[in-house]
């Protein structure tokens, strides 16, 4: 009786065991970084790695500077943060790091030591500057820095030709995006939101890789015809603008998958928006499009969805 007792406690032992690991797997990702340092988070809780591997949050940065070179990604988003996290040079491998919704007012110049930055997400902080502090950050490849009250952006982001991602917006009034960000030729994603662009510069011909363009909430009234040479871009949108006009050469946009240009004076869409066979969503509420000429490009376009009212939006 005692070797049975024995058996199926260490068998009942066995499968907690194994219940646990499966339930810690099957959480779900990305989550417990968003959690304060001073949440109910624990030694020992599962944090999920990132696409670059083992992160470091503030939960465990105590276990995790026992050894600092397997960490590649540092989270330290929504973590009541006054300061940039000095911590995070003790960490040499470092490629993502987000610090997003803190009150971090500015960058360290030292920034560049994290010599393998690739990613950088600073959201939601009160940043007034972006300045040399990331100019020398030679392999950063995304910056974003949406819900800042940025006063200025240095023109010498251009020499980032690493870039690949930018996210702008939601600036001070007074702050100037500037022109040199539309010579960084290796970008793929460009977001400026609510920045006060006045116009996109030809110069945007140069972005040949670019596949999304996201200009919404600004005061442009013109798109150049430049726009319309990046024949592998997949998504614009240009909501929220003072555009009055689409070009007939939007027909070089093959592969065009979503266009929103809501909230503009548009009057018409011209005939060559409907040989964009691969346009699967038109957003086109708050125009000056009349019912008629919409329902027309439905029939021209039956698999796209076409917005014309808010109601329409998923």
């Amino acid at each position: 009786m005692k070797n049975n007792f024995t058996f199926f406690a260490g068998l009942k032992i066995a499968i907690v065991a194994v219940c646990c690991s499966l339930n810690a797997m099957a959480q779900p990702e990305d989550k417990s970084y968003l959690k304060q340092a001073n949440s109910d988070l624990k030694a020992g809780d599962y944090i999920p790695d990132s696409k670059y591997g083992p992160v470091v949050t503030p939960s465990n940065l105590t276990e995790a500077l026992k050894n600092p070179a397997i960490y590649k990604s540092a989270r330290f988003s929504n973590s009541g943060l006054t300061k940039f996290p000095e911590q995070v040079f003790s960490f040499p491998n470092i490629e993502e790091l987000d610090i997003s919704q803190n009150t971090i007012k500015e960058l360290p110049s030292n920034l560049n030591e994290l010599q393998n930055l690739k990613e950088l997400h600073v959201n939601k902080n009160q940043l007034t500057s972006i300045g040399n502090e990331i100019i020398l950050c030679s392999k950063l490849e995304v910056i974003q820095i949406q819900n800042n009250p940025l006063q200025s952006i240095s023109k010498d982001i251009e020499k980032v030709i690493s870039l690949k991602e930018v996210t702008i917006g939601e600036v001070a009034k007074n702050c100037k995006v500037p022109v040199e960000l539309w010579n960084l030729t290796n970008l793929v994603k460009l977001k400026i939101t609510n920045a006060g662009l006045t116009e996109i510069p030809a110069s945007i011909a140069g972005l040949k890789r670019l596949g999304e363009l996201c200009l919404a909430n600004n005061s442009i009234s013109k798109i150049p015809e430049e726009l319309y040479t990046l024949t592998d871009i997949t998504y614009i949108n240009l909501g929220g603008n003072k555009i009055n006009s689409v070009s007939g050469s939007i027909k070089n946009l093959e592969h065009l998958y979503y266009l929103g240009v809501y909230y503009n004076p548009l009057k018409a869409f011209p005939e060559e928006i409907g040989n964009l066979k691969e346009l699967a969503f038109l957003s086109c509420w708050k125009t000056n499009i009349p019912k008629s000429e919409v329902e027309k490009f439905r029939k021209k376009l039956p698999v796209a969805d076409i917005h014309d009212t808010e109601t329409d939006l998923h």
